[in-house]
């Protein structure tokens, strides 16, 4: 009979393996998109002074681990997409068997084995399971830390304390945001000791004072981005609103999630049949999970439900005051955790029958979304970056010719080998938003770009006849204009709505009436402004001679006479 039971479990996990391998080694091949890209430029440059210097002057918003790591697992495979991506696939893998332990430590083995097949088929943790960032990093490790956080809870042991501490710390230095699951986890288990548990509470407090002193770097980092990112000049978060947490759980829950989970949806849901029954229904069967699991009689379980629901409040609070963006990637670490408690409070609240038929058809239905949807992503990833390279090799550009993409081009990627196309290294929204960018800003500018004074600045550069400052002018002349050659090309690419930016200089002025405006819409009137002038520079020595679109881009055609 025990052997027929390890036979039994020995299968199960086979089997898992081979979903969980199978279903994240299909996106391995698929392009890079922009912020993928943006880690394989963090992540090639020197160890480890180059990368945190990229972090800390062009990025400013991101922690060094994952480059740290990215990097010595580039120079032993190389920077194809495959080799960059299958770092993230295996961590996306590891914590497949993770959510098994840690369920199986809180719950039975026929729980565990649910709480893992959701973890396993779960269409967005697929979806971001291949990503070249550190969101499957992060994963991996939150899941370590539960489970270690467990094993200290159950026996009380120094050896368990130190692996917590250690996976802790390692969080926040992967995930900026990886911060406010240390606070939860502080708060609610550290009130929970001091009140259930006095002498393992001063056993985890020096565990906790500990963890204080080795993030002091973080905090360091941390508060340079904050005061960096209070000066700069635009901003892209956008507003929290209620509909932002409606998508998080919709992408954390829905079998069909949204068709760019990178970005909040800003568009209220068409409501459809299939998307009422693969959406909406298993939304609420997973809330109405985790609500009921809150009930549970047992404290330390409760202390969990605390820690996820406390990681979630901050993280809304967060992004209400544009500290971060309140947006799926970021939180997703969260999801394994909220599917062990959701299997829990359903499994307590349903009958057997009902509990395990909902289990299988939402398994059953993801595998099927999933599988239809690889070459839906493969489509999403390329048109979102590769396209251009594809493009430029359609028009034979070589080395002589200029590429420019107002937002992109500081990740070269597929423009890195030699004997490809020079892109013009600006990148409009790194560039514009740092007050002491030397490449957009005079040195008067920059006195008063960090100041509400920029405003003023704004206005008077778009309504006088000129450039919107020398140094802007120079810069691109420089790498532009004088760098190609007569007879060679220069393309540019738009992509999505920023071709909306392209307007006349008439009309610009005509939409500002005041300094208010450029207040309202800097971003805005910011680009249509660098997108007419670069069009004017070009004039000077350039002819336009083709203007067209193509899938996601709008391109602009110019030849140097």
């Amino acid at each position: 009979m025990d052997r027929v039971k390890n036979f039994k479990s020995i299968l199960i996990f086979v089997v898992l393996g081979i979903f969980a391998i199978a279903l994240r080694v299909a996106y391995v091949d698929t392009s890079l998109w922009y912020d993928e890209a943006c880690s394989w430029f963090t992540a090639k440059q020197a160890f480890p002074v180059g990368i945190i210097d990229n972090l800390m002057h062009i990025d400013l918003q991101h922690t060094p681990l994952y480059f740290f790591l990215l990097h010595f697992w580039m120079k032993i495979f190389g920077d194809s997409e495959a080799a960059i991506k299958s770092l993230s696939v295996i961590f996306s893998i590891g914590s497949v068997p993770l959510v098994y332990t840690a369920t199986r430590k809180l719950t039975t083995k026929a729980l565990s084995i649910c709480a893992t097949l959701l973890a396993t088929v779960s269409p967005i943790l697929i979806f971001f399971s291949a990503e070249a960032r550190m969101y499957p990093m992060v994963i991996f490790l939150v899941m370590l830390s539960v489970n270690y956080l467990i094993d200290f809870e159950n026996k009380n042991g120094i050896k368990s304390l130190i692996k917590l501490v250690i996976v802790n710390v390692l969080i926040p230095y992967t995930l900026v945001g990886g911060i406010f699951y240390n606070i939860s986890l502080a708060l609610c288990y550290g009130i929970y000791l001091f009140r259930a548990k006095r002498d393992q509470f001063f056993r985890y407090l020096k565990g906790l004072l500990t963890e204080v002193v080795l993030l002091i770097p973080y905090f360091i980092l941390v508060g340079y981005y904050a005061k960096m990112r209070g000066l700069f000049v635009v901003k892209h978060e956008g507003p929290l609103v209620f509909f932002n947490v409606v998508d998080l759980f919709r992408n954390f829950f829905g079998i069909f999630i949204a068709p760019n989970p990178y970005w909040p949806e800003i568009n209220p849901y068409v409501i459809t049949v299939l998307f009422t029954i693969f959406v909406i229904v298993p939304c609420a069967y997973f809330i109405y999970g985790l609500v009921q699991g809150c009930k549970n009689s047992d404290k330390f379980l409760k202390v969990l439900y605390c820690i996820a629901f406390m990681n979630l409040g901050l993280a809304i609070v967060s992004s209400a005051f544009e500290i971060s963006i309140f947006t799926v990637r970021y939180f997703l670490y969260l999801l394994p955790v909220f599917f062990i408690l959701s299997v829990i409070g359903l499994a307590k609240r349903l009958s057997t029958k009902h509990f395990y038929a909902f289990i299988a058809i939402f398994v059953i239905a993801a595998i099927s979304y999933n599988i239809q949807q690889i070459n839906t992503i493969y489509h999403l990833k390329f048109y979102a970056f590769e396209a251009v390279r594809a493009e430029a090799d359609e028009l034979k550009f070589g080395k002589d010719d200029v590429v420019i993409m107002p937002l992109g081009a500081d990740a070269p990627y597929y423009f890195r080998k030699t004997g490809s196309p020079k892109v013009f290294n600006f990148d409009f929204h790194k560039e514009v938003r740092n007050p002491y960018n030397s490449h957009f800003y005079d040195p008067d500018q920059q006195k008063l770009m960090d100041k509400p004074a920029k405003y003023g600045v704004i206005f008077d550069a778009v309504f006088e006849d000129t450039y919107f400052s020398n140094n802007m002018f120079n810069y691109f002349k420089q790498n532009v204009n004088d760098y190609v050659p007569s007879g060679r090309y220069v393309l540019v690419a738009l992509y999505g709505g920023d071709v909306n930016a392209v307007v006349n200089l008439t009309d610009l002025r005509k939409s500002i009436s005041s300094v208010q405006d450029i207040k309202d819409r800097c971003l805005q009137i910011l680009l249509q402004k660098y997108i007419f002038d670069i069009g004017k520079i070009l004039n000077l020595n350039f002819d336009l001679v083709n203007s067209y679109k193509k899938d996601n881009y709008t391109y602009f055609l110019f030849k140097k006479r």
